[in-house]
């Protein structure tokens, strides 16, 4: 039975939503292309009778251990440490793209970098019935808008975030929603109550993050007060940052901008 497995040490900040995050552990129940580059996987059991969303881009932590490492049952947070001394697994990083507690059931998107990258390779292999190990959740944005309207930006990487927060909006909040993603075929339904716009960026031949930089700077703000959150590779946010702060004039406490990557690392190293 192939395995992925999870634990990892949760960061708060005042500002997001906080429930303790702890050990989950799932099978794979069914697996589906959302679009040629992405796969959403369903994970369920009875070990998520309890699991507590955050909402939001709330993530949690796979733990991928080397193959022919026993776990002892059941497998808890202290049994991970336990195994630390001789068996340490690589942790990475993924959005809770949806939750349903009445199924016992949570959904997982990943984007494809290539069957030689650590999660995205596992993720072209895995088949239902395989055991899933992870840890979390993580703090989340909270969704209750606090302002007038929400910017929210990113790339494939930050995708399952996005959709996840468009999901929980109120109706009526307005929303500008930019995406940058490869090509007209990697665009997927983003369900919403709010009053949002999405704008998706084809990046084709481009750079990534160049389409996002454009969009940002070219972009008509409403009026009032507003946030913006984004995720895409970590220099793209460092300058979104410094635009919206710096010349849009957003206070920095409602600009959450989260580097998803880094370029010149593999994306599967970003923990």
């Amino acid at each position: 039975m192939r395995s992925a497995h999870a634990m990892s040490t949760v960061t708060t900040d005042t500002h997001r939503n906080r429930r303790p995050g702890r050990i989950h552990v799932t099978t794979v129940r069914s697996l589906r292309r959302i679009t040629p580059r992405m796969i959403r996987l369903t994970l369920g059991g009875d070990d998520l009778s309890d699991f507590d969303s955050n909402g939001g881009d709330q993530h949690v932590a796979l733990y991928f251990y080397e193959p022919g490492v026993e776990l002892p049952r059941p497998f808890t947070s202290d049994a991970a440490r336990a195994l630390l001394p001789t068996a340490k697994p690589r942790l990475r990083r993924y959005t809770i793209r949806d939750h349903r507690p009445e199924l016992r059931e949570v959904d997982m998107d990943f984007v494809l970098h290539g069957a030689d990258q650590l999660a995205s390779g596992w993720a072209l292999t895995v088949r239902p019935g395989d055991e899933v190990i992870w840890f979390g959740p993580s703090p989340a944005y909270p969704v209750a808008p606090t302002t007038d309207w929400t910017l929210l930006l990113g790339d494939e990487t930050a995708l399952p975030a996005i959709g996840a927060i468009l999901a929980e909006l109120p109706p009526g909040h307005r929303v500008l929603a930019a995406v940058e993603v490869a090509d007209p075929a990697e665009e997927q339904p983003l369900p919403t109550r709010a009053d949002a716009t999405v704008t998706w960026l084809h990046r084709h031949d481009r750079a990534p993050g160049e389409p996002l930089r454009e969009h940002a700077a070219a972009l008509r703000l409403p009026g009032g007060t507003g946030r913006v959150w984004g995720g895409a590779e970590r220099a793209v946010m460092r300058d979104l940052r410094h635009h919206f702060v710096h010349v849009r004039g957003l206070d920095r406490a409602d600009t959450h901008l989260t580097a998803y990557w880094t370029k010149g690392e593999t994306q599967d190293s970003e923990v």
